[in-house]
């Protein structure tokens, strides 16, 4: 397994969490500890966590390394969807375990 993370700068950070919880709530088993902390677990072997604090959300991902790009740039589209006319910037890193 592998894992990354990416620091994104926002307006409303807690927004963004909020509705990509929402929007993939029907698809996977989130758990949701606070308005500030999400994980999600897209399969067996891919799951996120999305933190937030101040304007900033931090999203680490654990993955096979195969894995990794795609699930990546899953969660960039549905991000940048959902941010309205901000601008996202992901700088995707490696993490070490």
């Amino acid at each position: 397994m592998s894992l990354a993370h990416a620091d994104l700068r926002g307006t409303d950070a807690v927004r963004l969490l909020r509705t990509l919880c929402n929007h993939w709530r029907h698809k996977f088993e989130i758990r949701r500890d606070h308005d500030h902390h999400a994980h999600i677990p897209f399969a067996s072997d891919i799951g996120a966590d999305f933190t937030v604090a101040g304007d900033v959300l931090t999203i680490r991902i654990d993955a096979a390394p195969e894995q990794m790009a795609h699930i990546q740039q899953v969660i960039t589209d549905h991000l940048r969807r959902f941010a309205r006319d901000e601008t996202l910037h992901f700088d995707w890193r490696e993490s070490p375990r």
